[in-house]
């Protein structure tokens, strides 16, 4: 079962907690940080929960469970270890529309309750779906350790400050930005440091040079080869900056979570027969929104100065005299190489490496055939895999030893990566699938001996373009 993350407001509303232990204990101290609205009803309490309920002015019923106690409650938490009276609570709730949470029974649940990172009116609730409280826990943990404990100053001063800044700046795109800047930026340090009156100095001369306009931006950024850890910090930064997204169809959708959920988001993604968007609307697209007083990421899979059109993009903004940035990505070439132990230069063995890509102007060419044959450089071939065999027979029959070793990478990076090595003479064609990457060189001999990471799945990690 999938449960949306959201939260609920409690005002006005009023909670039942159904059972007198630990557990009902547990439930009830954290309900109780949100609203003291609660009852209890059990048969038999434990002296703690007595305890908390006294000291508190919670009001608890000392009877068994009868559904008539439903009737004037909004949300219903049962935490008996009856299994049928669980049961029976979910669905006498049910059938009086109230939303209940059976703890430890997510598919009798209309809500589970998430670990909490609590900062006064800072909340932070980390879920798994109901099947590993350990880990939520754990990853609460984590969170704990690296949230400053007075990260509740900063709330404060941002709500004393928030209609000021409305005030001034109009433009949601302006306040916006200037709330990221600010956060990012010293004065929330100073804040964070009880700096309060310094803080508040710096924020009121940020706000008054703090120009109102709507702010243009294009910035062609790489999303790396496939593994979203591999994504930058710069990439992150300016990547959360966006208004318009308009993104390639080898981008990892977990990078895509770093755009602002509001965000507009564009797959002008590719494939070998099909374009759902030619380069010309794609620079009409940045044009558009550019013009529009936007932040336009174009985000690539890869590095943006290989095999890019980046040149083609920036053309775009300089027209238009609007700044513009490139934010290089690990490329699909050192993705491979490094996910499968090549290396791409080595002593003795390669003096450099070629990126290339098969072009139609190059099937019949032989001085071009005649070139790689007799380089000692890596040849890494982008966008080639369904004529490999063409290119292995093309450059034995141009002076290649056959015996050179080559290596097809499937997905390098993801999660469902595989390779396939064979040296040129035995190399067989098959279909790989999209992206795939070929590696000639007997570098790749070391992946055989150093390789540390195993063939995952043979599955489509990327999204598919559709028609």
């Amino acid at each position: 079962m999938s449960f949306l993350p959201v939260f609920f407001g409690l005002e006005h509303k009023s909670v039942l907690i159904i059972g007198g232990g630990t557990i009902a204990l547990a439930k009830l101290e954290t309900i109780f940080e949100y609203t003291d609205n609660i009852a209890v009803i059990s048969d038999n309490f434990d002296r703690e929960l007595l305890d908390f309920t006294k000291e508190n002015n919670i009001n608890i019923i000392t009877d068994k469970y009868d559904k008539k106690y439903l009737s004037n409650s909004d949300l219903i938490i049962a935490t008996t270890n009856d299994s049928n009276l669980n049961k029976q609570i979910s669905q006498d709730g049910r059938n009086l529309q109230k939303i209940v949470n059976i703890v430890d029974n997510a598919d009798i649940s209309d809500f589970i309750f998430g670990s909490i990172v609590k900062r006064n009116d800072l909340n932070i609730a980390i879920g798994s779906g109901g099947l590993s409280p350990v880990l939520t826990r754990i990853i609460k943990q984590k969170i704990e350790k690296i949230l400053p404990e007075n990260i509740h100053d900063l709330n404060d001063f941002i709500r004393e400050n928030r209609q000021k800044v409305k005030n001034k700046l109009t433009n949601i795109q302006s306040r916006r930005l200037f709330w990221q800047e600010f956060l990012e930026g010293n004065i929330s340090q100073e804040v964070l440091n009880g700096n309060f009156i310094k803080a508040q100095d710096l924020f009121n001369q940020k706000l008054f040079n703090k120009s109102n306009e709507v702010e243009s931006a294009l910035y062609l950024i790489g999303a790396g080869a496939g593994d979203p850890e591999l994504l930058t910090l710069k990439a992150v930064k300016l990547l959360s900056k966006a208004d318009v997204v308009l993104y390639d169809r080898l981008v990892a959708d977990p990078i895509l979570d770093y755009a602002r959920k509001d965000a507009l988001k564009i797959n002008v993604g590719k494939r070998k027969d099909f374009h759902k968007y030619s380069q010309t609307e794609i620079n009409q697209l940045i044009k558009k929104y550019l013009q529009a007083g936007n932040i336009v990421v174009r985000l690539k899979g890869g590095d943006p100065a290989i095999f890019a059109h980046m040149f083609e993009e920036i053309d775009v903004a300089k027209k238009l005299d609007i700044s513009y940035q490139i934010v290089p990505g690990i490329s699909a070439i050192s993705a491979a190489a490094a996910y499968n132990a090549i290396p791409l230069t080595a002593r003795d063995i390669s003096k450099g490496v070629r990126i290339l890509t098969l072009y139609k102007k190059d099937l019949e060419n032989k001085e071009y055939w005649q070139d790689l044959a007799k380089s000692d450089d890596t040849l890494a071939f982008y966008m080639s895999s369904q004529n490999a065999k063409f290119i292995a027979d093309q450059l034995i029959a141009n002076g290649k030893d056959p015996k050179t070793k080559i290596a097809v990478i499937e997905q390098a990076s993801t999660k469902y990566q595989q390779k396939y090595i064979s040296n040129l003479q035995d190399f067989e064609q098959r279909e790989f699938i999209s992206p795939s990457l070929i590696i000639i060189g007997n570098v790749v001999q070391f992946s055989e001996q150093y390789q540390y990471l195993e063939n995952k799945e043979n599955k489509n990690y990327f999204r598919e373009i559709y028609v």
